[in-house]
């Protein structure tokens, strides 16, 4: 004895199986065979196939095709989601008197409730969210004492005259930086098994090694490692290096880092004014500098490879900016970065 066959229930079926049922259906009776036949073919129930022929009689071939339902409504407004928008784009829930920093659902949704009395889930304020083009995001750390129109008149007039003074001088232009590589920085994320972090073995160890590093927008570098804290003599030794290195005049801009400005320094730099000039970025706009990305690039190649035991992490270090440093295109693409675009403007490359 045959099993009698089920129906199914289509609306379980994935859209695209289902718009593939339709056609084959319509298909099929224009073909001659009766809608029952062709319901008990397809394991659906005969009103299912009349249903789908009067919407192929009264739409075509488009009549079939699967749609998604629109679901909900919503219950804001345009006009409420354009204020939403504007306020989460443009200011942070501290400007509010919100509390926190940071835009969390939680924080949304008492926005939303104060603004215009509407209590959300938050798994639908992240869909309103998604469909208004904002995405969780991790913010750049930016100080509240920088001046904004001191880095505007930086970028507009200041640069370019430094600009203008490599040309006349015929020297090389540079940005230098330094920071310090500590052997237990967080590391990198890797895949592995949900609900089980996966382990990555380190030494341990707490070691740090410094670096000051100058870069030119032809993707030339320098680089020195050392330990300890940067002082004037530190300083001033990496800047003989340059001079000896390069025989063309240096135009040097930096940030007001206290070993930069230090007497000796000053004094240092007043002697050899003939090839030498430094100039100064704005405080608090360290995103203004193309060496940063050294620093960037550097710190990631730890997170992606920590130490192994027995490795010597001085060693390491200096090895990985040697690398960087003969990688020419790499150090070039440093300045292609959009916050340091206003180098390449001033250039006119």
């Amino acid at each position: 004895m045959l099993p009698v066959k089920t129906k199914r229930d289509a609306r379980s079926l994935d859209h695209a199986t289902l718009e593939e049922m339709r056609r084959l259906a319509v298909s099929r009776v224009l073909g001659g065979e009766s809608q029952v036949s062709v319901g008990e073919g397809l394991q659906v129930h005969p009103d299912t196939v009349n249903k789908w022929m009067r919407r192929y009689r009264a739409d075509g071939k488009d009549g079939l095709a699967s749609t998604k339902a629109p679901g909900p409504p919503t219950k804001l407004t345009d006009k409420q989601l354009k204020v939403l928008r504007r306020l989460i784009v443009g200011k942070e829930p501290r400007q509010l008197n919100f509390g926190p920093a940071l835009w969390s659902l939680p924080v949304i949704g008492d926005l939303i409730e104060c603004l215009f009395g509407v209590v959300l889930h938050t798994s639908t304020i992240s869909r309103m969210l998604h469909r208004l083009g904002i995405t969780p995001q991790r913010p750049t750390r930016r100080a509240f004492q920088r001046d904004e129109l001191e880095i505007r008149h930086w970028i507009e007039s200041e640069f370019p005259a430094v600009v203008r003074e490599a040309r006349r001088m015929q020297a090389t232009l540079l940005f230098l930086d330094e920071t310090g590589v500590h052997e237990d920085a967080a590391v990198g994320t890797t895949w592995g098994q949900r609900g089980r972090t996966p382990i990555v073995e380190t030494s341990g160890l707490r070691r740090r090694v410094n670096a000051i590093s100058a870069i030119s927008p032809r993707g030339r570098m320098w680089f020195r490692c050392y330990k300890g804290n940067l002082n004037a003599q530190r300083f001033t030794l990496f800047l003989e290096g340059l001079l000896h290195d390069l025989s063309k005049p240096l135009v040097i801009v930096m940030d007001r880092h206290p070993a930069h400005r230090a007497a000796s320094v000053r004094r240092f730099l007043q002697a050899n004014r003939a090839r030498m000039r430094v100039h100064y970025l704005p405080g608090y706009a360290p995103e203004l500098n193309p060496d940063e990305h050294v620093w960037t690039m550097l710190k990631s190649m730890f997170r992606r490879a920590p130490l192994r035991a027995g490795e010597d992490f001085d060693g390491v270090v200096h090895e990985t900016l040697e690398s960087i440093r003969q990688d020419r295109a790499a150090v070039r693409k440093f300045f292609e970065h959009p916050e340091v675009a206003y180098v390449k403007a001033a250039l006119k490359w």
